[in-house]
């Protein structure tokens, strides 16, 4: 079975958690399976599958010269039987097409919303356009959509033409719902939560790093930050939230310093990104900035070594609740106050436009105050947070099943 994985991002340990964690799965499950991946923003680096080859990406003639947009379009109706697109892009649309044509079933990543109004993907709206008009079956692997306000003939056409959409939170689907389309969506959980990472390979990684082992050794208990400032986000890049940011983080780390606390700064941008340079902003003595080689699941080990995570990035959370380390999480999109919902731990969730230094002391207190009943209620939670994770893994193979595959 060939299996094209298509709208991926990466250059951020969310996505490559969720990307990996159905990899690894779904290999368990059709060990003989081909993969190629398809993904948005460029080629990958560090991937870890020397097997699965890259498809690159073809994009939308974005400019005020609207005569772009012929040859870019008559390329996609003919289904790629005419290339009329511009030279730099002639041979990524031949790669995309041959990879469709090759493909017995295409899979959309699990992800943030790009599907939807928080971010301008005209060519991702396409692409899924055309994959339809190809008549290759095509499933959303629980990423999180919406809300939807433009593009609604385009989305809803891709939408109905699905085999099996699944979400990660129930906000997306009432997003979803909110277009009336017959398909109806699946709520499971963050792809990241199903692949058990292996504890002892990473407990060796740690071992071999006597700065940080050090540092983690130093410190009775140790909390992991993620911050960002937003100025990359849709909703708030014209907003100056960057000091609302620092004005909040700057003394409650001061704060819990003077507690006796050591930080660990988690960047969870690498490669083509990076945001360890704006944590570094925030570190000062007694705090550690993880370097940005080590992946997810090496992430995911430290952080369950660790006493408690505050975050701004989804992941970060995601990792806590699925190594058992108690969090706060500061909200931005709907994928984070949708995951805290649904896990029954809003009361620890900070809204970005009520974030302070006074909310995030308040709820650290709290988080304190709670930890021994925290802690026991995410240990409670872990096994029903991977089976949700993995029900994503087990409809798609009911897909393929029915196909027969």
């Amino acid at each position: 079975m060939n299996v094209l994985i298509y709208g991926a991002n990466w250059y951020n340990r969310g996505d490559e958690s969720a990307i990996r964690a159905m990899i690894d799965e779904f290999r368990n499950l059709y060990p003989d399976s081909s993969m190629r991946i398809h993904v948005n923003n460029g080629e990958l680096c560090d991937f870890n599958y020397d097997d699965i080859k890259q498809v690159r990406n073809f994009s939308y003639p974005y400019g005020r010269n609207k005569l772009k947009l012929l040859p870019y379009y008559l390329s996609l109706y003919s289904k790629g039987r005419m290339n009329l697109m511009n030279k730099n892009e002639r041979d990524n649309f031949r790669d995309f097409i041959e990879a469709v044509n090759w493909s017995d079933m295409a899979v959309y990543a699990p992800g943030g919303p790009m599907l939807g109004d928080y971010y301008d993907v005209k060519f991702l709206l396409d692409q899924l356009l055309l994959i339809r008009h190809m008549k290759k079956p095509y499933v959303f692997f629980a990423p999180s959509m919406g809300p939807f306000t433009k593009n609604k003939r385009k989305i809803k056409k891709i939408l109905t033409g699905a085999s099996l959409i699944c979400l990660r939170e129930e906000v997306s689907k009432g997003f979803l719902e909110s277009l009336h389309i017959k398909n109806e969506a699946t709520v499971t959980l963050d792809s990241a939560f199903q692949h058990r990472i292996d504890m002892q390979e990473n407990q060796q990684l740690l071992e071999q790093d006597i700065s940080l082992k050090n540092f983690l050794d130093g410190h009775e208990r140790v909390i992991g930050i993620t911050i960002t400032d937003l100025k990359w986000h849709k909703n708030y890049c014209r907003e100056n939230l960057s000091d609302t940011i620092t004005e909040a983080f700057d003394p409650f780390i001061d704060k819990l310093i003077r507690e006796g606390f050591g930080i660990i700064f988690i960047p969870q941008l690498f490669g083509r990104a990076n945001d360890s340079g704006y944590m570094s902003g925030f570190a000062r003595e007694n705090c550690y900035v993880l370097p940005e080689k080590y992946d997810c699941y090496f992430q995911q080990y430290l952080i369950s070594r660790l006493y408690a995570i505050v975050g701004m990035r989804y992941h970060s959370n995601i990792f806590s609740a699925k190594m058992g380390t108690p969090f706060l999480s500061v909200s931005y999109e709907q994928k984070m106050l949708g995951f805290m919902k649904k896990s029954g731990l809003e009361e620890y969730c900070i809204d970005i436009r009520k974030l302070s230094f006074e909310k995030l002391e308040e709820l650290f207190t709290k988080l304190q105050a709670d930890y021994p009943v925290y802690k026991k209620a995410l240990a409670e939670k872990i096994p029903r947070f991977r089976e949700q994770s993995y029900e994503t893994t087990q409809l798609v193979s009911e897909v393929i099943q029915k196909m027969g595959l």
